[in-house]
């Protein structure tokens, strides 16, 4: 397998697709029509939006499992609006669900491969949930993304720094 391609595996957080190329034809064929379970409802645009605010606002009270559920309903409603899905993943993050918020940030990540933050979301979740190697990778992919890009300095910044924190207590271990 090539560094690009354990780099898209490990920010995928070990899902199906293997590749960018992959998760790319995925979403490609899985968005086709441009169209979202919203359009065959009576919600409008404002309508979404209000309740994205109750959404977030759950978020910020600390109430994450009210947040979370009301995410996962816009996730539905609406697959192509980044906001849902990393209001999604951060709630379950906070519910200490990191495999659930794995998946969408995962997510996340296919509506914007060019992104550098979902992967760092990612690699964050890994570490919570004891998994270094899994939180490596997707720390790589985020440097990666991240480029040389002056937006994403400071993501980049944040992957390399935990890098060397994650790669120095690998080598503590092994010493030990």
């Amino acid at each position: 397998m090539s560094d690009t391609a354990s780099q898209a595996k490990a920010a995928g957080g070990g899902m199906p697709f293997q590749t960018a190329t992959e998760w790319q034809d995925f979403y490609q064929k899985f968005g086709a029509n441009g169209r979202t379970f919203r359009d065959f409802t009576q919600l409008t645009p404002e309508s979404m939006e209000a309740i994205y605010m109750i959404a977030y606002n759950q978020y910020n009270g600390g109430k994450y499992e009210d947040a979370e559920r009301i995410f996962q309903l816009l996730s539905f409603l609406d697959h192509f609006d980044e906001r849902y899905w990393l209001g999604l993943g951060a709630s379950r993050e906070r519910l200490k669900k990191y495999d659930e918020a794995i998946k969408a940030f995962t997510f996340l990540n296919v509506l914007n491969m060019d992104n550098p933050q979902p992967a760092l979301l990612i690699a964050k979740c890994h570490i919570a949930a004891g998994k270094s190697e899994d939180a490596q990778g997707a720390l790589h992919a985020c440097v990666y993304l991240s480029g040389e890009k002056p937006e994403h300095a400071d993501l980049k910044l944040q992957a390399q720094n935990l890098l060397e924190l994650l790669e120095a207590a690998q080598r503590n271990l092994v010493a030990a």
